[in-house]
């Protein structure tokens, strides 16, 4: 077992298909598969479960795939190292809100490109359960997180506390008792503290329309589907505009926490 086969592997893990695996690292089917079985036998296990919809990993899967994002990343960035000694260069993958990554993340990420142009940056989105899940997995070398996420597996840096408002179409004096609630996902941390409110009001968490982009959220808002909680910063613009109404919540949850999280097998690897 080399580096080569630990990134077969772990390309398979992610694309979720052996032949999705075989079309990215330009192989036939046949010799993924052969390789794949082969590193099954050296390690006489299991690692992943087929079925008719593709592969999933076992659990000795999710720990090798832990393990072996770490050696290749460790090699790969070892080797760089030695071959240009002066040089910060690499990937960086990063986690984000949306809302993080539409106000003051852009500027800390140029700032940083043009300190260290020759880091190839990824940035993703997803909700604060999708972010800790990818640092978890390796996914990620980092991410910006909503809320606090209490693991001993994760290194911890507070950023900020982000001012929170109830946002409400213009138009229309809305009834927060029957308005729809307009929210991100399960796993998001404004979903969490709008719920929070919501108990604090003592009204029930009705009619939740999902939305994964955060723009469509303002816009439903904009145009009278509902009601949502988002970072006052990022409403303003529409607030100004004359788009959507702001409403301050109670003190006890007006903030919400922003940290950073990585794991600790990251902390003196990646080129933050």
């Amino acid at each position: 077992m080399n580096t080569d086969t630990l990134k077969m592997f772990i390309t398979i893990a992610q694309a979720g298909s052996i032949s999705a695996a075989a079309q990215q690292l330009g192989y036939a089917q046949s010799n993924i598969s052969t390789k794949l079985q082969q590193l099954e036998r050296d390690l006489n296990t299991r690692l992943f479960y087929r079925n008719n919809r593709g592969i999933v990993l076992t659990a000795t899967g999710q720990q090798l795939l832990q393990r072996a994002s770490q050696i290749v990343q460790l090699t790969d960035r070892t080797i760089t190292d030695i071959q240009h000694p002066n040089d910060v260069r690499g990937k960086l993958r990063l986690g984000t809100l949306q809302t993080a990554a539409s106000t003051f993340l852009p500027p800390i990420l140029s700032h940083y490109h043009q300190h260290y142009p020759k880091v190839t940056l990824t940035i993703q989105t997803g909700t604060t359960l999708t972010n800790t899940q990818a640092v978890l997995n390796y996914q990620v070398d980092g991410a910006i997180i909503g809320g606090t996420v209490n693991d001993d597996a994760l290194i911890s840096i507070p950023l900020m506390q982000e001012p929170l408002c109830l946002i409400t179409a213009t138009s229309s004096m809305a009834d927060i008792h029957h308005t729809p609630i307009l929210v991100f996902p399960v796993g998001c941390a404004y979903r969490k503290t709008l719920e929070r409110w919501l108990d604090s009001q003592q009204i029930t968490f009705h009619y939740p329309v999902e939305f994964d982009y955060l723009n469509a959220i303002i816009a439903s808002v904009s145009a009278g589907l509902g009601m949502s909680i988002l970072p006052t910063r990022v409403v303003q613009p529409y607030v100004d505009a004359g788009g959507v109404k702001c409403r301050d919540l109670t003190s006890a949850i007006c903030n919400a926490p922003r940290h950073f999280y990585l794991s600790p097998g990251y902390r003196d690897e990646c080129p933050i």
